[in-house]
């Protein structure tokens, strides 16, 4: 029972909490931050004459929370760190004169809640600032809706700068940006409708991002990818290339050999075997004509070009440059993006950027299906 009870609360754990060291460091700067937030909310008010009013709110230890230990939650953003807290205290100064305390403090924090809400910068210590509002005695009611300002939007303003320096020196990021797109090596396997319709259905309001979230899917699914391929190589899964042309190749030759193999593109290769181009049947298609000639002279032209009837002499008239290769030693998961692009061929280079071999769809699967069996043995 006790072993249960056990599981159960470790299942209960926040995911991705930080180090030793990066805990150390949150609670540091949270006491730090806290400290400077009283002493200048103290001359500022002093010089205000109004030394009375408390120089830090109590719900400024929680907005600490989330601005050093979750910098990332879009709860801990600047705008619902300031713009929550002040709109929390305004709802309770409201509710402070409108209605006896034993009403007005349940009163305040649900009404603070929804405020927050339909103005977007919902910020959980926000309600415990509108609860303060009813409930901190005759010092907060004699300022009366000042309380919003000081010290309450003065101890969030400072916070939030305190945040901004300390986060930063530390490597993180605050305020959160989102992280620059992935490279299309690292394609998510879902639409972003697909997540929408996802987050939509789950009917509730998570503490990350919907950019954040579709990141770390994508990442995951990346990592994934990679485990159940066990990191092969693509140079495991490259077959021989078939045939190979060079930039001086008769066109007549190139056609045979693309018809003879059965493949859409030949690669073209320097003296060295480095790739500099391909050749595919479709730019012979696309040689036939230009767009300003009649339909039937085009039609004559493509079908003359095919039939070995041309007036185009090598290959290199007509090579295409956009040569889509990944190298040697790349792991597998490095073609998923070249073929959820649209290629049909991935060609595969070694390390002197030498033509090693080529890669279609079903050699992908078979890699993917080879990781897969390897896990499982």
């Amino acid at each position: 029972m006790f072993s249960m009870l056990l599981e159960k609360l470790r299942r209960l754990r926040p995911a991705g909490s930080a180090s030793v060291s990066g805990q150390a460091y949150a609670a540091c700067g949270a006491l730090l931050v806290l400290l400077l937030t009283e002493l200048f909310s103290r001359e500022v008010l002093a010089a205000a004459g109004v030394g009375s009013v408390p120089f830090l709110v109590a719900p400024m230890a929680a907005s600490a929370v989330l601005l050093f230990c979750l910098p990332a939650a879009p709860l801990a953003q600047p705008w619902p760190v300031i713009g929550g807290n002040i709109i929390s205290a305004l709802v309770g100064v409201a509710c402070s004169q409108l209605a006896d305390p034993v009403v007005a403090a349940p009163l305040a924090g649900g009404l603070s809640i929804a405020a927050m809400l339909a103005l977007r910068c919902l910020h959980p210590p926000g309600g415990a600032v509108a609860v303060t509002a009813v409930l901190g005695g005759a010092a907060v009611h004699d300022i009366g809706f000042w309380f919003a300002l000081a010290p309450v939007g003065l101890n969030s303003a400072i916070m939030v700068l305190g945040a901004v320096a300390w986060n930063n020196v530390s490597g993180h990021r605050y305020p959160h940006v989102q992280p620059a797109a992935r490279p299309r090596e690292e394609p998510a396997g879902f639409a972003s409708e697909d997540l929408d319709a996802a987050l939509d259905s789950y009917g509730e309001t998570l503490d990350v991002s919907r950019d954040d979230l579709a990141t770390i899917l994508a990442d995951t699914e990346q990592r994934a990818a990679a485990r159940r391929a066990r990191q092969h190589s693509c140079g495991e899964l490259a077959h021989p290339v078939p045939a190979t042309l060079h930039l001086d190749t008769p066109l007549a030759t190139a056609r045979a050999l693309l018809v003879r193999h059965g493949v859409p593109a030949l690669p073209v290769v320097d003296s060295s075997g480095c790739p500099v181009g391909v050749l595919s049947m479709s730019s012979l298609v696309a040689a036939g004509g230009s767009a300003s000639r009649p339909l039937p002279a085009r039609a004559r032209r493509a079908t003359a070009l095919l039939f070995g009837h041309d007036t185009v002499p090598t290959v290199g008239q007509l090579v295409e440059t956009g040569f889509i290769a990944v190298a040697q030693g790349a792991p597998v998961t490095a073609l998923l993006a070249r073929f959820h692009d649209g290629a049909r061929q991935v060609f595969v280079v070694d390390e002197e950027g030498r033509l090693a071999g080529m890669v279609q769809p079903g050699d992908l699967l078979v890699g993917l299906d080879l990781g897969v069996l390897e896990a499982a043995a």
